[in-house]
């Protein structure tokens, strides 16, 4: 751990990554699947303990503290931190994790002083992935985007960085506005910490996949679109972050397409070829196709997946509610979401959590109340895949585990039968 917090400190001395940025300032918390390590924080839970690790001074705490889900943000005692999860078994290398403890440090900067770069999470769920027209601009707007990037000359990085904005522009007309503002806020937050990241270990630039993204990518294309939207703003207008850093309302698309305004008048140059394009339309096309198979089949093998299994149902007046939930892993698929590796669901009378290994066999399908696939409650949680399940109970209340799931629940009736553990909230004997 003391070799990891030496790294950071290593990356961060090169060079300042984003103007009022300073990594070292923000506290850190480390999950290495064995237990939990917090830095730098001026207030500590109760649970850690002060120890001496290398030449580091750090609190401690046994096991997974409860807050910690995944690389993200979280508050600790009120506070904002960078966590990061990683298998401490795995040998991963310590310039990785710390270049990844950077990215989230600076989504904590990021929630400080840009709260506004974000996109709203849950118009991702009635996002068109489906729409093959749409799709074939989206390849276009890629391959574009990364001829630019790979160009040797200004003057054929600009005629198709120029391509690229012309295909988001065709591609945005025909969607519904909440989509590209989603697009564009999680370019901000997650492209630019990806940048940011990137820059902490010497690398200017980033590779666009040849073969675009899948249909459903939408969320972890934005990263990498967002990252090298910066890289691009780098080559064509050096001071981009000073202006990002003083206005809010900047998109970096917009302030790319600004800037290059200015320069000649957009003058248009570049193009794909028709058999160029005619080859983007019939992908896209076969984009949808493999996306209605994949959620057919994910559904599938949930719905036959082996081991034990747990269902929690309420009522329609008192619906779950979708607590937390990763969005990096996660499908909509017929009849409700997928959940491969996170979700935590509550209600008035309890909660339930899984947290899982991404290579583990647990998966959830949360069945919607209303239209959206979350927000307007959840009817139905079912988590298949178990390899055991613990259930206690005393007559008023209810606690299950086991393989990365807790719940609690008060007022539920629990029938188990047959490798089927079935929790009835509100449900009168």
């Amino acid at each position: 751990m003391s070799d990891l917090v030496r790294e950071i400190e290593r990356l961060v001395a090169q060079g300042e990554l984003w103007p009022g940025f300073d990594p070292l300032a923000i506290p850190l918390v480390f999950y290495d699947g064995d237990d939990t390590y917090l830095f730098r924080c001026s207030e500590v839970p109760e649970g850690f303990r002060e120890m001496r690790v290398g030449e580091c001074d750090v609190f401690v705490y046994d096991g997974r503290y409860p807050v910690v889900t995944a690389s993200s943000v979280v508050e600790i005692e009120g506070t904002p931190a960078a966590s990061v999860m990683f298998d401490g078994s795995a040998n991963q290398s310590p310039t990785v994790i710390a270049s990844l403890a950077i990215h989230e440090a600076f989504h904590v900067y990021q929630q400080a002083c840009h709260p506004t770069w974000q996109g709203n999470e849950t118009v991702l769920y009635l996002y068109p992935v489906d729409d093959a027209d749409l799709l074939s601009l989206r390849r276009m707007e890629t391959e574009a985007l990364r001829r630019a990037l790979a160009a040797n000359g200004s003057e054929e990085k600009r005629c198709w960085t120029l391509r690229a904005l012309r295909a988001r522009q065709d591609r945005y007309a025909g969607m519904d506005p909440e989509f590209s503002t989603y697009e564009r806020g999680t370019e901000l937050l997650e492209g630019l910490a990806s940048y940011v990241e990137a820059m902490s270990v010497g690398q200017m630039s980033v590779d666009l996949p040849r073969e675009g993204y899948a249909a459903n990518e939408v969320r972890g294309r934005c990263y990498e679109i967002g990252h090298a939207l910066a890289v691009l703003l780098d080559a064509f207008a050096p001071m981009w972050k000073t202006v990002f850093e003083a206005d809010d309302e900047q998109a970096l698309d917009l302030y790319l397409a600004e800037v290059l305004e200015k320069r000649d008048g957009g003058r248009q140059c570049g193009d794909f070829t028709e058999a160029e394009i005619a080859h983007f339309e019939a992908v896209a096309k076969e984009d949808v196709q493999d996306l209605l198979a994949q959620r057919s089949e994910e559904k599938r093998a949930f719905d036959s997946q082996a081991g034990m299994r747990l269902s929690v149902i309420a009522p329609d007046t008192v619906p779950l509610r979708a607590s937390g939930w990763d969005p990096s892993n996660l499908m909509i698929v017929e009849g409700g979401v997928l959940h491969t590796r996170f979700v935590n669901i509550r209600h008035e009378s309890g909660q339930v959590e899984m947290l899982t290994d991404r290579m583990d066999d647990v998966v959830a399908l949360t069945v919607a109340k209303g239209p959206h696939p979350l927000m307007n409650g959840v009817l139905r949680l079912t988590i298949a895949g178990l390899d055991a399940l613990e259930v206690v109970s005393d007559g008023e209340a209810v606690n299950i585990s086991g393989s990365g799931l807790t719940a609690q629940f008060t007022n539920a009736t629990v029938d188990e039968n047959d490798g089927q553990v079935t929790v009835y909230l509100d449900k009168q004997n």
